[in-house]
């Protein structure tokens, strides 16, 4: 646990529940990074912000929502930039840390479908699509996978970052494939595919086969810097992308930290040529 948690479980614990969040609140707006309100729903805090709201496990007292806009594009505007109309898969959504900039992006006219396996962090995500009144968007709590498996585990850490499928210990949650998600939402065309599960892309790529058919550009996570064998993924998802017409596209920022140079993206050349 690190010290910030242990005070906030501290004042969590040593005051009434109705001085809490007036003191949190009070606290983040020192930090002037534009938090108006803490406040809780449930087990969830509600982070009321100048551009919009965001909901976590605990209170974020350092929140910025403006540099997680930034961080968001920096890391998934690299190789496309959605535009309004778009159609937009995040598979491995999180909290929604990239969740107000997709939608945003897609604008009233397109669509951002968010997959989440954990079903706390799930909670989060669909209380920030809820209090920002997001439309366009479509929450899914799943974990997705290869073809015929129909339930996984999620390890259940409290830090929501580390939980990754397919321990054997954790969490029982439905499982689906990403072609099995765009044929019940009759999706056509995705614009674009964002993919970040902490190793599990290489069950789920098997389960993605015609709805690469249909997505004009993509963007993969791995982890190989992590070590273990089960993070060991760019080069499968690279070859089997390749096996599937896309070209792929390296990226390499001198100075960047690894997670971004180890991202792969690439291109379907039917969709692009169609669109064009």
């Amino acid at each position: 646990m690190t010290v910030a948690s242990a005070a906030k479980r501290f004042l969590s614990e040593a005051l009434p529940d109705f001085a809490l969040p007036p003191l949190l609140t009070q606290i983040a707006r020192l930090q002037r990074n534009g938090v108006r309100r803490i406040f809780r729903d449930g087990d969830l805090w509600i982070h009321q912000t100048d551009t919009g709201y965001f909901a976590y496990q605990e209170p974020y007292l350092r929140l910025d929502l403006r540099r997680l806009d930034e961080i968001a594009k920096e890391n998934f505007f690299w190789g496309y930039t959605p535009t309004g109309g778009d159609v937009i898969l995040d598979v491995g959504a999180g909290v929604g840390e990239e969740a107000l900039t997709f939608a945003r992006a897609a604008g009233e006219r397109g669509k951002l479908i968010c997959i989440e396996a954990h079903p706390k962090t799930y909670r989060c995500l669909k209380a920030l699509v809820q209090y920002n009144r997001l439309a366009n968007v479509i929450t899914i709590q799943q974990a997705v996978t290869e073809p015929l498996q129909q339930n996984a585990t999620i390890e259940d850490s409290p830090d929501y970052l580390s939980n990754r499928l397919g321990r054997s210990k954790g969490i029982p949650i439905p499982a689906t494939t990403i072609d099995e998600i765009r044929h019940k939402l009759g999706l056509g065309t995705v614009n674009f595919l964002k993919m970040n599960i902490e190793g599990a892309e290489r069950l789920a790529i098997r389960g993605m086969t015609q709805t690469l058919k249909h997505t004009h550009a993509l963007c993969i996570c791995c982890h190989d810097f992590l070590g273990g064998e089960s993070c060991r993924t760019k080069s499968i998802v690279r070859e089997f992308l390749r096996q599937h017409g896309f070209t792929a596209v390296e990226r390499s920022d001198p100075g960047s930290p690894p997670y971004i140079n180890h991202q792969v993206w690439a291109y379907n050349p039917a969709v692009v040529a169609a669109a064009g």
